[in-house]
């Protein structure tokens, strides 16, 4: 079992595992091909749907985006816009990049889709503060870890700090702590930003992990809010919405839109006006999304 978390995780060679276990190579083949064998481990091979070429170079042409790639939504858009962003990102993947993340069910799948062991050595940053008591997996310290485990010797850098605080005082006191402050920055000087979009529906993370109060969520709508990217809220101009911005422990808007690479991955109809807000920002470069949001955001003016 180790040594096939090596081999298909961590992305080590055979050669590599040998020498760890004082085995011979053929030996380590033997055992990967008895994994196998017993079902220990599937191999399965997921290619990423065709692009919709017109589409995206469409919407990319409407809204001022670098690049689109729209993807058939098929039966799970967030499946099929997850693996489309993981194939996109993949090959972007070198030794000493500097990766930031965000957090959310949608990177989440993005992340399970990359390869492992094709890159090494990045340095990953955590781009906004961690949402208590929400659902396991999708916080940006945990999709860090996992990009550390996929590609070998990274340097992973976290946010010690919730994303969303009480009061203004609060977060002044806690971005003024110097390790706090050492992240955000490490966090700012990311060359590739990989962020999900959220709306502000009832179901939405967080509003249903209670990061954003009833009072919150009302206040925010009142002022024109439509969605959030990396915990930030924005109105459909792509302007700031809501005073959440005050009390968000993130990178802030001028950071995000300074990353040379911002890739902004989100699925599904009921995103299209989160997405289309998102667009207006300026912050996002490429857009990885599905044809039934592309349709939508075509019959959208431009910003």
């Amino acid at each position: 079992m180790e040594i096939a978390v090596w081999f298909y995780v961590q992305g080590w060679s055979q050669v590599r595992i040998a020498r760890a276990l004082d085995l011979d190579p053929s030996t380590v083949s033997r055992y990967l091909k008895r994994a196998r064998d017993e079902g220990i481990v599937h191999v399965e091979i997921r290619r990423p749907p065709r692009p919709e070429t017109d589409l995206s170079l469409a919407v990319a042409e409407r809204h001022g985006v670098s690049r689109v790639i729209v993807v058939p939504a098929g039966q799970d858009p967030l499946e099929s816009v997850a693996l489309a962003a993981a194939a996109y990102l993949d090959p972007l993947l070198r030794a000493g990049l500097r990766l930031g993340v965000s957090w959310g069910h949608t990177l989440a799948a993005v992340i399970r889709h990359l390869r492992p062991g094709s890159a090494s050595g990045l340095r990953i940053s955590q781009i906004a503060g961690g949402i208590e008591g929400s659902v396991q997996g999708i916080q940006g310290y945990d999709l860090i870890r996992s990009l550390g485990a996929l590609y070998p010797r990274s340097t992973l850098r976290y946010l010690y700090a919730p994303a969303i605080v009480d009061s203004a005082d609060i977060r002044l006191a806690i971005v003024s702590d110097r390790g706090i402050g050492a992240s955000l920055r490490a966090a700012a000087s990311s060359e590739i930003a990989l962020v999900g979009i959220g709306s502000l529906d009832e179901d939405a993370t967080l509003v249903q992990g209670g990061h954003v109060s009833p009072a919150d969520r009302e206040r925010l709508l009142a002022e024109g809010a439509v969605g959030n990217m990396n915990t930030r809220f924005f109105d459909l101009g792509g302007q700031p919405a809501g005073d959440l911005d005050s009390r968000t422990i993130a990178i802030d808007w001028d950071q995000l839109r300074a990353i040379p690479t911002v890739l902004a991955v989100a699925a599904g109809v009921h995103k299209a006006t989160a997405i289309l807000g998102a667009l207006r920002t300026g912050c996002v470069d490429v857009l990885v999304t599905d044809d039934a949001v592309a349709k939508r955001l075509l019959g959208e003016p431009a910003r």
